[in-house]
């Protein structure tokens, strides 16, 4: 219902009450209506009877409904009626495994207050109409229940309604929200991610609604409203303590309504919103705030003063603004009674500057403290943490801070998270996190360690994410993954000094979900033991020594989504068992080993494969035509919604995020061959997806197949033996951007149909048996030329060599001497014209002088003039009459 994070408490609070609401039993809702003497009234239990046929699952809640052991419905679960009457009051059935469709029949139940439908599946049904016509109903719970289509205007003719839930479902408006304006008794109001985009109105209508008192139009898509003086009657309920418009489209207009007109709001949420500007003055006015979340806007300016004078806050989360100014300034701003109260400090990924003040000790109640992702600079003491013995959270990464603490330096706080990234901590590894034995998240990566990891840091058992990457930590990992931290779902070590063998210890890691050992000097074989890791989604064992076959065992963890192994010694043939068990692969990246044999026609069974990269292996055989069942290289990734993992992850892009952490995730990054060179891809992986076979021993011809795979980006498989023409089918991949048939024996044209890739900006076609002209087209003749040498017999631009009968283009004359060439021109064509004359002279009167002088030529060129004309007459003569006997039959 409301999206829980870490550092919302107050939000995890009041989701926990909604849920104890919903399931706590209201008057008796399994245990009846507490007299024998009253039953149900007849009619009514027919209509819940008929309710319950609209349902195909859910039967084993609704067991006891009809049964021949229990008649009364007041003793149904779920139902609760009036212990006098007998009439049914409530229907509550949460989250009960209900899938169908919602029956008419509650219209047989005049009498209900209370209906609670949530977390059950309508399947994309609409929210019935009738609905409206339930009069008596105070309460109506429809979160989460796949319903679909607008909401009926018709409930605004529930003029009782207190509480009103529909979040969480793919709900629309048709025009506006007058129908909201009817509800005169709402209270409760939670419309999170229905598409409220054409609602311009939202905001008056909202001002109609006098006792309401909690707000929740989180992800609604709300428009901005621009001037709310223009806006008549704005004139909002006095009784609003919690309003929630975060991930909208909200502007800073909405801060005079806020500041000016709700003066006893307790929690106010406009995270990752268009707020710019400076933050207002609304001093006196927000005496209750006690949770402030702006975070994820574009605010700029300083922490304002008047934060200082509300006594009552507690959360103050402003992280990834633009907000500036000196971190001192903040604290004195923060000198009024805050300094008693505030628990939680939230300012990271702005761009306050200077050092972090001694002052900040003050704030002895403080209980988070994050100023990550700023321009924070100088030393951190032992003096900085003196008075807060309630810290809990401490996050001062990505900043130029040095922590400076005694060796025998005790804190006065147990910290559950800690976040240093970045921080200066090294050389020596910082013994004081020997005392905090209570952490469960703890990030000291890019801190200049450089240092074994001390026996005692593995007495830390309750550490369930731990980033100790890109340090210069050595030794082997015996003592880590045998003794300690076996509760961990996420370890990261790239990037250090680590050697030795991996121990065979990962059967006590089963909640393991992110390993990362890539970047080290560890050796010898993996262990049959990583097999147990049930739950992993990431291994990336990179840029090691590893050798020997993949363990069979690895078939268990199915719910492996990225694997890099490339640049290591594993040899073998390419693991069938990778395409029937890991299906849900994203990302394979096996470059730079010693496997052999042929690409297993298994591996085409990965649909959800983005990137595939078998390349500088030692791979033969023919390509597989059934590559075509990449889909994922097909379709474009439509669907937004990440991909939940269990109860604490989930899977977006390349990214996994873990519910628990804010920050807590995980980017999966992988190096890409793209356009003639490597890249590292990680958030910015996006829609990419790519193929890479090069530098192998694969043969044959390219399978056309491979050309339905339309989505593709790039495309690599030079390098090896393959032979063939061009499919003229390349013409199909529209969004191919890096194309490289390099060094193999493919023969014949280059298809015309590789103009039409609009998008395409690298090729290379180099080193094969091309032939004929370069086919037209402006990425074709833009190409490096560089992409075509080493056919011998390819022509035409961008190469210099013209094709049989290109015809050459006339030479503008050089500017110097143009008189001269032109009277050279002029010279020429008259000894042309002189010469033709002569030659016709002499060859007519030749002949002519000949015939006149000589007599016996005279009479023999007669005879011949005559012979032939007597030839022509008796042949013509023969084919007339030919053609009349033709004619006549």
């Amino acid at each position: 219902m409301i999206k829980v994070m870490g550092g919302r408490s107050i939000k995890l609070l009041y989701a926990f009450l909604t849920l104890f609401l919903h399931l706590k039993p209201a008057h008796g809702f399994t245990s009846g209506v507490g007299n024998d003497s009253v039953k149900c009234i007849e009619k009514e239990r027919q209509a819940l009877l008929e309710f319950k046929k609209g349902f195909v699952n859910g039967y084993y809640m609704l067991s006891s409904w009809g049964s021949e052991d229990e008649k009364d419905c007041c003793n149904w679960e779920g139902v609760h009626c009036n212990s006098q009457t007998g009439n049914v009051l409530e229907l509550n059935l949460y989250s009960s495994g209900l899938r169908g469709m919602i029956s008419p029949s509650l219209l047989e139940l005049p009498y209900l207050t209370y209906l609670d439908l949530s977390y059950n599946d309508f399947n994309q049904s609409h929210i019935p109409k009738f609905i409206g016509s339930l009069g008596n109903l105070k309460s109506l719970y429809l979160s989460g229940a796949n319903l679909n289509g607008p909401i009926p205007h018709q409930l605004g003719n529930l003029s009782l309604l207190q509480n009103l839930y529909l979040n969480n479902n793919d709900l629309k408006i048709v025009e506006n929200l007058e129908w909201l304006s009817r509800l005169s008794s709402i209270d409760e109001l939670d419309l999170s991610s229905t598409n409220l985009s054409i609602a311009n109105d939202w905001l008056e209508v909202l001002s109609r609604l006098p006792k309401l008192s909690g707000l929740i139009l989180a992800s609604c898509d709300l428009p901005p409203v621009v001037d709310i003086s223009s806006l008549p009657h704005i004139n909002f309920s006095k009784s609003l303590t919690v309003i929630d418009l975060s991930t909208n489209h909200v502007s800073q207009s909405i801060f005079p309504w806020l500041f000016n007109y709700s003066t006893g709001l307790v929690d106010i949420d406009l995270s990752n919103n268009q707020l710019g500007g400076s933050i207002p003055d609304a001093s006196g006015n927000m005496n209750s705030l006690r949770f402030l979340y702006l975070d994820d806007n574009q605010l700029e300016g300083g922490v304002p003063k008047f934060f200082g004078n509300m006594c009552a806050l507690q959360t103050l989360s402003i992280k990834n603004n633009k907000l500036s100014g000196q971190l001192v300034g903040l604290t004195h701003n923060l000198s009024g009674c805050v300094q008693y109260s505030v628990e939680r400090l939230f300012l990271q990924g702005n761009q306050m500057k200077g050092s972090v003040p001694k002052s900040i000790g003050n704030l002895s109640m403080l209980q988070s403290l994050y100023l990550g992702s700023n321009l924070l600079e100088g030393e951190i003491s032992e003096q900085h943490f003196s008075n807060l013995s309630r810290l809990k959270v401490l996050w001062l990464s990505n900043n130029s801070l040095t922590l400076k603490f005694s060796n025998d330096w005790v804190p006065p706080f147990h910290l559950l998270s800690i976040d240093l990234s970045s921080c200066s901590l090294g050389p020596d590894f910082p013994k004081w996190l020997s005392t905090q034995r209570l952490v469960y998240h703890l990030d000291i990566s890019y801190s200049g360690i450089s240092d074994t990891i001390p026996s005692w840091f593995w007495n830390l058992s309750t550490v369930s994410y731990l980033n100790l990457s890109n340090n210069k930590l050595s030794g082997f990992l015996n003592s880590l993954l045998c003794l300690g931290l076996v509760q961990s779902f996420y370890l990261d070590l790239s990037n250090n000094q680590l050697s030795g063998d991996l121990p065979d210890c990962f059967m006590q890691w089963q909640n393991l979900v992110v390993l990362n050992l890539a970047n080290n000097n560890l050796s010898g074989e993996i262990p049959s033991s990583m097999g147990s890791l049930i739950k992993l989604m990431v291994l990336d064992l990179s840029n090691n020594s590893f050798l020997g076959e993949l363990p069979l065992s690895l078939q268990n963890c199915t719910k492996l989504s990225f694997i890099n192994l490339r640049d290591n010694l594993f040899s073998g043939k390419l693991p069938a068992w990778m395409g029937e068990s890991l299906l849900s692969l994203v990302i394979l990246n096996l470059q730079s080993n010693k496997f052999h044999g042929c690409i297993p026609l298994q591996l085409c069974q990965l649909a959800h494969i983005q990137f595939f990269d078998l390349s500088e292996n030692n791979i033969s055989g023919n390509i597989p035509r059934c590559l075509y069942n990449l889909t994922a290289m097909t379709f474009k990734n439509t669907n937004n919604r990440p991909t939940n993992i269990g109860d604490y992850a989930y899977v977006d892009g390349t990214q996994v995020q873990f519910v628990f952490f804010i920050g807590g995730n995980y980017v999966f990054k992988t190096i890409v061959s793209w356009k003639g060179q490597s890249y590292v891809y990680g958030k910015n992986f996006g829609e990419m997806r790519s193929i890479d076979l090069s530098s192998n021993k694969l043969t044959g011809k390219i399978p056309a197949e491979i050309f339905s795979l339309t989505e593709l980006k790039a495309l690599n498989l030079a390098g090896n033996m393959l032979t063939g023409l061009i499919p003229q089918g390349i013409g199909r991949l529209k969004q191919l951007e890096s194309l490289d048939l390099s060094s193999n024996q493919l023969f014949g044209s280059i298809p015309a149909s590789i103009a039409d890739l609009n998008f395409l900006s690298f090729l290379n076609l180099s080193y094969n048996k091309l032939s004929g002209r370069i086919p037209t087209g402006t990425q074709i003749q833009t190409a490096n030329s560089s992409g075509f040498i080493g056919n011998l017999a390819l022509c035409g631009p961008p190469l210099t060599p013209k094709c049989p009968g290109d015809v050459q283009p006339n030479a503008e004359p050089p500017k110097d001497g143009s008189k001269n060439n032109q009277e050279d021109e002029d010279e020429f064509l008259k000894c042309l014209y002189i010469g033709m004359g002569l030659g016709f002279m002499v060859g007519f009167w030749g002949v002519c002088c000949s015939l006149m002088w000589n007599r016996s030529w005279r009479h023999l060129y007669f005879r011949l003039l005559s012979n032939l004309n007597d030839w022509f007459y008796v042949t013509m003569m023969l084919n007339i009459a030919r053609l009349k006997r033709m004619f006549q039959t």
